[in-house]
């Protein structure tokens, strides 16, 4: 859509992130999409691929492909079955020397495939060279000629290349296509899928055509308002003819209101400045001016009317992509008081327009963690009305909006609030489409993205002869695409299959009758997500026991093919052959399709089938040990919690030995039916304690012909001490109590054995950072807790969050625009009007959790609320608990340092508490009733050398569950995290084998978390 700036316009195509474990979680990050993106012949491997490396290349000769006609269509590089492609190109001679002689066009089948730990670079490979076609030129120098052929382009679906050799004188690539499965056609209000648009400049009638060629019935574009004026009526023709050209293609589109025309404080856009006032060369706050608004509103209310379903394609519109605070890419920068505003006049726009039929849905904005903390932080529902979906980017396996309660239980004319992934570009290769599609509809997300827009197509629109010339290059992923439209489509997620086991058996039912149901099959999920994400990740392939392998890659799902009514397909929707009756599907990273040939009662045969199948190639158990809550001496038991992953019986012997205790028995022999999990308690026996608290265990089952599973991991002691704490940064008082070390990745913990236990003995000079050990203990007053820190640099301290001075994080009264550089530079004074607030962001964000930005700080957070009573539920609809994230942290705190120009000493800062809104504390938010520092709280922080010492002590009025469980004389989960304002952060959960990366377990939300699951015995 039209933007006022191209320097901004679609965004889409730069958002950022922040998670390269795997992404981030509750929100996107900032990053730069142009430095990540590659596309089109900047992918891994194109020119060895395809004989296009440097040398290969012609230097005088030049490819342009004009367009293509195939029998139903006109330039797009789409085929559907039966159809063939008649390519017209235009070779250009740019030397002095004519060509004449014969040329060769190679086909390639060809296609693009993920690298393990990498969503930006697709990997080009051939799978097979196809019959070239052969002709003839004579090119004069300095001319060009135009040239048609028709390619024999095989039935088979997928990706194919066009590549001229003209012998000596080198190479050229000269065209993309795919050949796909027909889709359905129809237009769909609310798809379940969406791609995005191009860039302004590229937007065609072509580019719609090509979305419905291969099933696309959804998009996302950004928009901004302008004002009615006397240019109004031709902005907005040329504004809503692409409206048009979505209509007749049958795509519905969803608005990302924006970014606009409307007059702006200082006339233009306004970057972050220095401490000088000075303007940087940052990214900008493009937020207009207040009295603007209603032209706003009137805007948005004409557009969704004149074009808002049924009429038009537009169904649903949202504020700003990405809207951070403090920055964003997309050209928001001001304050969430004004975002609440403006989405106020967005919201009463679109209810204008319904009044007058249109139904288009609203949103926002652009991540769950925006949309809480913007909408919903002051623990009020008051925006609940309008919030018809919850945009999310780059959540993987962390799809909030679908767990919310209170979302789920909205009563509305437009139904619960939905959960629309508007931009995960995380399957930019084929391989990995259906698998990502399938997993993210596993999430209650109805809606999805998944794919990057340049890595399925390329619009290309030129001037040839004086004319305007556009058509479509199709990438391979094109046709993955396709296959999933026509396999999942619109049909609706019912299940995981195997809930307790693997594979990852994805269940669609059916959307013309019980017959026309879909199963997606995957072996490993850890190829698209972060394996530390994912349920049974101690699960490894029988191949790859006692490796650092991440994904599957030898497993073998058998089943019957039914008498040929079950058929087996491949991601890009071709049906693989039966072996005498039997379907083998191979499980690794590829999602593979099962359909049937719909005669009744075939689908319910199929998941029978599917029950029943031989599953190979697993270990047969995920084995999670969990620690001693029980002192050593104390002869604990070490409980074992072990699943049989396949779905048949499994019998094997169990052996477990621990380094430096006894375990009983050491081994024994156990069954499992199909799928069961089993919870087996060993007597641990030792004579002395382990100083550094580190109990290594190795747990085997050997299942004979099923497989032998294996897990190491060391296990500690988690015990809270009863006894009382001076809280004053000396660590004497700890003497004895049992020690919790924690090291960052890479960092050796020997040299912790004996400084554990000795709590008040310093780090010496060659502790180096990425080591912490912390302590617990209680009494009838307070919880206490410790951690002494290797911490060489001493962090400045935090602002005191209780009196912050929220104003400074704004534009002042006047601030310097710099034009120019050295003596030529030219000092205009920028005055902010007097009568607007002044809601524009002048620096980033500080934020209390302190780890945006780094401070030297510590988090402490407990897990003592029942699933069944927290705010959000354990997990999607048909699915289990922990498939994704989920509530395991219900009290957390932030043990902060104040810096001394902000009075000095220390704070206790209230992050979350039972009942209090998910937040992040920004300046000018909203506040709830549970804001605010903890007063009756004690704290001391202590630097000495190369040690940071923390001591703190809560009053049992701030965690009244906590108390109540120790009085109950139940353990308490319990984690802490360590922040460093230079070195590594530090959880204490994190890789242990109860944990995985679970963002709900500290603030912020964007930053990589464990699951807070240790649990922790209580001395009575």
């Amino acid at each position: 859509m039209p933007q006022p700036s191209k320097s901004i316009f679609h965004v889409f195509r730069c958002p950022l992130l922040y998670f390269l474990l795997f992404l981030s979680v509750f929100s996107g990050v900032t990053r730069s999409v142009f430095a990540q993106m590659v596309t089109g012949s900047g992918m891994e491997n194109f020119a060895q691929s395809f004989d296009l490396t440097k040398e290969q290349k012609s230097s005088t000769l030049e490819v342009i492909q004009l367009g293509v006609d195939t029998d139903g269509d006109r330039n797009v590089n789409v085929l559907w079955p039966g159809e063939t492609g008649r390519f017209q190109f235009r070779i250009s001679n740019t030397s002095d020397q004519a060509f004449n002689g014969p040329i060769r066009i190679d086909v390639y089948q060809y296609g693009t495939k993920g690298r393990l730990g990498d969503i930006w670079k697709p990997e080009v490979f051939i799978i097979k060279r196809l019959e070239p076609v052969e002709t003839k030129v004579a090119i004069d120098a300095k001319a060009s000629v135009d040239v048609e052929i028709a390619p024999l382009i095989p039935e088979t679906f997928g990706g194919y290349a066009l590549v001229f050799d003209f012998g000596e004188r080198g190479r050229v690539f000269g065209a993309s296509l795919v050949r796909v499965i027909k889709p359905d056609m129809g237009r769909v209000q609310y798809p379940t899928f969406a791609l995005d648009l191009p860039r302004e400049y590229e937007m065609r009638a072509e580019t719609m055509r090509f979305f419905k060629r291969i099933g696309v019935k959804g998009a996302r574009s950004e928009a901004g308002a302008f004002a009615f004026d006397d240019r109004f009526d031709n902005r907005y023709a040329e504004f809503t003819k692409y409206l048009k050209w979505m209509y007749e293609n049958e795509i519905t589109v969803m608005l990302t209101l924006g970014a606009s025309s409307l007059p702006q404080p200082l006339a233009r856009p306004r970057p972050h400045l220095n401490d000088q006032n000075e303007w940087l060369d940052t990214k900008s706050d493009y937020a207009w001016l207040p009295e603007y608004d209603e032209t706003f509103q009137r805007w948005v209310a004409k557009v969704c009317r004149d074009y808002g379903w049924p009429k038009g394609p537009i169904n649903a519109v949202e504020l700003w992509n990405e809207p951070w605070e403090g920055i964003s890419i997309s050209g928001w920068g001001a304050d969430m008081l004004r975002y609440r505003r403006i989405f106020t006049y967005m919201a009463r726009g679109v209810e204008e327009a319904r009044r007058d039929g249109a139904e288009v849905l609203i949103g926002g904005a652009c991540s769950s963690s925006n949309t809480l903390d913007k909408l919903f932080c002051d623990g009020t529902g008051d925006f609940l009305q309008w919030l018809d979906f919850c945009s999310i980017h780059y959540q993987p396996l962390a799809a909030a909006p679908s767990l919310i309660k209170d979302w789920l239980n909205r009563e509305s004319p437009y139904g619960p609030v939905r959960c629309w992934d508007t931009e995960s570009w995380v399957a930019n290769s084929e391989d990995r489409v259906g698998v990502v599609i399938a997993s993210m509809r596993a999430q209650g997300q109805s809606r999805t993205v998944g794919i990057y827009g340049g890595n399925v197509y390329d619009p290309q629109v030129k001037k040839i002869d004086g004319k305007e010339n556009s058509l479509v290059q199709a990438w391979a992923p094109a046709a993955a695409i396709a296959a999933s439209q026509k396999f999942i489509g619109q049909r609706e997620f019912r299940e995981i299959l195997f809930k307790n086991g693997l594979p990852w058996v994805f269940i669609f039912n059916g959307k013309n009758s019980p017959d026309d149901g879909s199963v997606v099959v995957v072996g490993d999920l850890g190829d698209v997500y972060s394996r530390d994400q994912l349920l049974f990740r101690s699960v490894q392939g029988l191949s790859d026991a006692g490796t650092d392998a991440h994904v599957l890659h030898d497993g073998k799902l058998t089943l019957p093919d039914g008498n040929g009514r079950f058929v087996l397909c491949d991601f890009y929707g071709n049906p693989l052959p039966s072996n005498n009756g039997r379907i083998e599907i191979p499980l690794n990273h590829l999602g593979y399709y099962l359909r049937t040939d719909q005669s009744k009662g075939s689908f319910d045969a199929l998941i029978s089938a599917l029950r029943e199948s031989q599953i190979e190639g697993y270990e047969p158990l995920d084995i999670i040990a969990h620690d001693f809550t029980r002192p050593i001496e104390s002869n604990p038991e070490l409980r074992l919690t072990l699943t049989n992953v396949l779905n048949r019986p499994v019998e094997g012997m169990l052996k477990a030995t621990m380094q430096g205790v006894a375990l009983s028995p050491p081994e024994q022999t156990i069954r499992f039916e199909p799928n069961q999990t089993r919870e087996v308690v060993l007597k641990a026996r030792a004579e002395t304690p382990s100083p550094a608290n580190a109990y290594p265990v190795s747990v085997t089952f050997d299942a004979g012909a099923d497989g032998t599973a294996i897990q190491q991991e060391t296990m500690r002691v988690n015990w809270i001490a009863r006894r009382s704490i001076t809280v004053d940064g000396e660590l004497s008082d700890w003497q004895g109590a049992i020690p919790q070390p924690v090291s960052g990745e890479g960092v050796s913990a020997a040299n912790l054995t004996e400084q554990a236990w000795l709590p008040f003995k310093q780090y010496d000079s060659q502790t180096k950072p990425g080591q912490a050990v912390g302590y617990l203990a209680y009494d009838d007053q307070y919880f206490y807790f410790a951690a002494k820190i290797a911490d060489e640099s001493h962090g400045v301290g935090m602002m005191r969050y209780e009196t912050p001075d929220w104003d400074g994080f704004f534009y002042p009264q006047t601030s310097i625009r710099i034009e120019g550089e050295g003596n030529n530079a030219k000092r205009e004074p920028m005055n902010w009007p007097d009568d607007v607030r002044r809601f524009s962001y002048r620096r980033d964000i500080d934020i209390p959790s302190g780890n945006h930005p780094a401070h030297d700080n510590v988090q402490i957070a407990f897990n003592v609320i029942e699933d069944s009573e927290e705010p959000w539920l354990t997990h999607p609809a048909g699915t289990m608990p922990k498939f994704m994230c989920y509530l395991d942290t219900d009290y957390e705190y932030a043990l902060n340092p104040v810096a001394d120009q902000y009075g000095g000493g220390v704070e206790i800062w209230r992050l979350l508490v039972s009942g209090m809104p998910r937040k992040h504390f920004y300046p000018r938010q909203p506040k709830s009733p549970y804001d605010g520092p903890v007063k009756d709280g004690r704290l001391a922080i202590r630097h000495e050398g190369s040690t940071r010492v923390v001591e703190s002590a809560l009053p049992w009025s701030e965690i009244p569950k906590v108390k109540e469980r120790i009085d109950a004389g139940k353990t308490i989960k319990f984690s802490f995290r360590v922040n460093d304002d230079r070195g590594p952060a530090l959880e204490l959960a994190e890789g242990r084998g109860v944990s995985k990366i679970n963002f709900p377990a500290f603030h912020a939300d964007w930053r990589t978390h464990w699951a807070n699951e240790l649990e922790f015995g209580v001395e009575r």
